[in-house]
Formats: C-alpha cells, sequence, structure tokens
C-alpha cells in the first residue's frame, strides 16, 4: 500500500526514502566496475541485476507478503502507461550502456542528469506542478553542484560524439518520463508489484541486447568468479530491489520535480564511495559541488501547498 492509499502521506519520510534510493544507486558505479573486471559485460550485468531484483520483488508479490491487484482490473489508460513506464525504464539503461561506449562516462553524465529540468519542464506542461520560485532555486544550485562534480571529469580527451549525445539525451529524457509516469499513471498498482513488473521489463530489453550482441559469449569464465557473483547481487539487491520500490513510492508522495532533485544526490555519492573505497581524493570543486546539491536538496523540500495541485487528489486512471 502506498502512502497516499492509506490516508494522508508523510512528506518526510518519502523524501527519505527517495533520498536512501539515490544513496543506494550511488554505489552501482563502483560495484559494477568490480565486476567489469571480473570480466561481467556490461548488457549482462543490467540484465542479470534486474533478474535479481525482479525475482525478489515477484516473490514477496507471489507469497502474498506485499499487495497485489490484479493487472486486468487496471483501467486501459492505467495499463498503458504501466507498460510506458516499463519500456522507457528498460531502454533508459540500454542507451546509457551504448552512449558510455560512444564517448567518455563523465559527459555522458553531465547530459544525463540534466533530467530534473525536463522532469520540472514535464510537470508544469501537463498540470501537475508549478515551476515555483524555490524550485527554480533548486535547479540552478543543482546544476551549479553537477558542473562542479562533473565539470573536472570533462576535458579535451571526452571525446563528445553524435551518437553518444543523442544517446545520454534519449536516456535523460526516458529517465524523466519514467519519474513522471510513475507518480499517478498506475496508482492503483503498489510500489512492489509495479517495480516488479518494470525490472522484469528491464531484464528482457538488457537480456536481448546481451544475448544479441555477444551471443553464447555472454557466458564467460566470470561465471565462476565469486567476487563477480558478490557485485551482481549486491546490485540486484541494494542497487535494484529496494531502491527502485522505494523511488515509485517517494514519487507518489511529494511529486516528480522534488524527487528528481533528490535523486541528484546519486552522483555525490558516487564520489564519496570512490574516494573511500577506492582512494581516490575528492578535490575543493567535489565538495562545493556535493554542498550546492545539498543546499538544493533542503530548498526544493520546502512546503509550498501550492507547487503540487494534485499531491493528495485521487488519481486513479488519469494522465500522467
Amino acid at each position: 500500500m502506498t502512502a497516499r492509499e492509506a490516508g494522508q502521506p508523510d512528506l518526510r519520510r518519502s523524501a527519505l526514502k527517495v533520498f536512501a534510493a539515490a544513496a543506494a544507486l550511488g554505489t552501482l558505479g563502483p560495484v559494477a566496475g568490480i565486476a567489469y573486471q571480473e570480466g561481467v559485460t556490461p548488457p549482462a550485468f543490467s540484465a542479470l541485476r534486474a533478474a535479481i531484483g525482479a525475482g525478489i520483488l515477484g516473490a514477496l508479490v507471489l507469497t502474498r507478503r506485499q499487495p497485489s491487484i490484479r493487472l486486468s482490473s487496471l483501467a486501459p489508460r492505467e495499463r498503458t502507461l504501466l507498460a510506458l513506464a516499463v519500456v522507457v525504464n528498460g531502454v533508459m539503461n540500454l542507451v546509457l550502456f551504448f552512449a558510455f561506449g560512444a564517448m567518455t562516462v563523465a559527459l555522458v553524465m553531465v547530459i544525463f542528469y540534466t533530467y530534473p529540468v525536463l522532469v520540472a519542464a514535464g510537470s508544469v506542461a501537463l498540470g501537475r506542478e508549478r515551476l515555483t520560485q524555490a524550485r527554480v532555486a533548486a535547479l540552478a544550485f543543482s546544476g551549479v553542484g553537477l558542473a562542479l562534480i562533473l565539470g573536472s571529469q570533462v576535458g579535451p580527451e571526452a571525446h563528445a560524439t553524435v551518437a553518444g549525445l543523442v544517446l545520454a539525451g534519449i536516456a535523460a529524457v526516458c529517465h524523466a518520463a519514467y519519474l513522471i509516469v510513475v507518480r499517478d499513471g498506475f496508482s492503483r498498482v503498489p510500489s512492489v508489484q509495479a517495480t516488479s513488473l518494470v525490472l522484469a521489463g528491464g531484464l528482457v530489453i538488457s537480456g536481448s541486447a546481451a544475448l544479441i550482441m555477444s551471443g553464447s559469449g555472454v557466458v564467460g569464465p566470470w561465471v565462476q568468479s565469486p567476487v563477480a557473483w558478490a557485485a551482481i547481487l549486491c546490485a540486484g539487491t541494494f542497487g535494484a530491489a529496494l531502491p527502485k520500490v522505494w523511488v515509485i513510492s517517494g514519487v507518489r508522495v511529494i511529486g516528480s520535480t522534488r524527487a528528481a532533485v533528490l535523486m541528484l544526490m546519486e552522483p555525490v555519492v558516487a564520489v564519496v564511495v570512490a574516494a573511500v573505497a577506492l582512494g581516490q581524493g575528492m578535490t575543493v570543486p567535489e565538495l562545493l559541488g556535493g554542498a550546492a546539491i545539498l543546499a538544493a536538496v533542503l530548498i526544493v523540500q520546502r512546503p509550498d501547498p501550492a507547487a503540487d495541485r494534485t499531491r493528495l487528489a485521487p488519481t486513479a486512471g488519469t494522465t500522467p
């Protein structure tokens, strides 16, 4: 049951869920790097991560440890929007993988993390939220913070390509669409059940790409590596199942724009994890960038009833 289904939502708890989800997702970079060193290919890693996450959540639903509804009971519009969420999430993961192969990861991330602006613009265009002065300030602070964190990693060797720029842009649009759709598109589907379907779709999309690109070579010596499987299991649980559920349940209460800004903690956590786990020092720009994003997070969480016009209204069957 979502917070909205239970009655008066707890905004602070929901914001904390999204914050925790961003922190968990921020560990994926180092974890994926460990798996890649063991020989796991990116599409195979993405598919296995989705498979584990979908398996865990699906088992909870099938054993009735989590609530569920019959998908046949959904209105056609709700089923369409649920399918859209599944597709855009799967496509996002896939195109990011191709973008990483077309140009440097840092430059891809600079473009990808523009999605909060797209979320805000889309939410305003659909009449879901108002772009208040506080939210404009939060987006500005977050943009400066990202520039400081990622800017030092983008140099002359970035090798920007048309394909890479387009793919990174598609990934940003897909993620923005996902955050907008999951807010109200199929609110009668409990968060765990919805997330299990989203991850199952990711398995199909990433798994198909892995098989098409590598064929039987997708299974390599890494299958006998305990280190590789530890990284995959960590990614499937703490990097997929839990944070994905927290994102959907949190977005449904605090709204898409607030959640998008909160999720910008992901690159901040990634930098901190790299500094601690890999012994990489943090630069002054990275510290200032992290502080700017934290400021954006605090600003965007300020109560503003007028900014979320439909947050507490019944939303079953509505458009995103």
